[in-house]
């Protein structure tokens, strides 16, 4: 047994350092393709948009937090071509209740990643592994800000819709 856990600390070692950052400011922003929606979607990034794409979980309690204030920023910014996107890697007999609950409090497109392929070019691309995360997608289609959805992230906002370059978030 002594033997297996130095083995098994090499291991989760040289697994955390094998996982590569491989996202940056600027890079385009992967499609929202393969989603199961659940709400208002399907959503397609297209040039002249600016989207705030959210990771999230109906058990965590910061995301349950994050909700009224996205709901909030796409209702400010809707006549200035903002769509806001919520995406849970849970299933969809899980979410689909949760979304239906919230009703109008919860007013943005959601959506579930059941194969993972959007979380990894979004999650593990920019080495994001805390939920809430969100993307702020700027009109050019690339990504302007990687950060908390409650920190800092409306002063970036605005300043994506008003066309201003990137700023790195938390």
């Amino acid at each position: 047994m002594r033997r297996c856990i130095p083995l098994l600390c090499v291991l989760l070692v040289l697994g955390c350092e094998n996982r590569r950052v491989t996202g940056k400011l600027g890079d385009a922003a992967q499609p929202l393709t393969g989603l199961e929606w659940v709400k208002n979607g399907p959503v397609e990034i297209k040039p002249g948009t600016v989207y705030v794409v959210e990771f999230w979980a109906t058990w965590c309690p910061p995301c349950r937090a994050s909700i009224p204030h996205l709901t909030e920023l796409r209702h400010r910014y809707k006549d200035k071509n903002l769509v806001v996107v919520g995406i849970s890697t849970e299933r969809a007999s899980v979410v689909k209740p949760f979304v239906e609950k919230m009703d109008s409090e919860m007013d943005y497109a959601v959506a579930v990643d059941t194969t993972g392929a959007v979380s990894r070019g979004y999650m593990d691309a920019f080495g994001r592994n805390t939920i809430p995360s969100a993307f702020i997608v700027g009109a050019d289609g690339k990504i302007a800000w990687v950060g908390h959805p409650l920190d800092k992230m409306d002063a970036v906002l605005e300043k994506a819709l008003a066309g201003m370059p990137p700023v790195q978030g938390g």
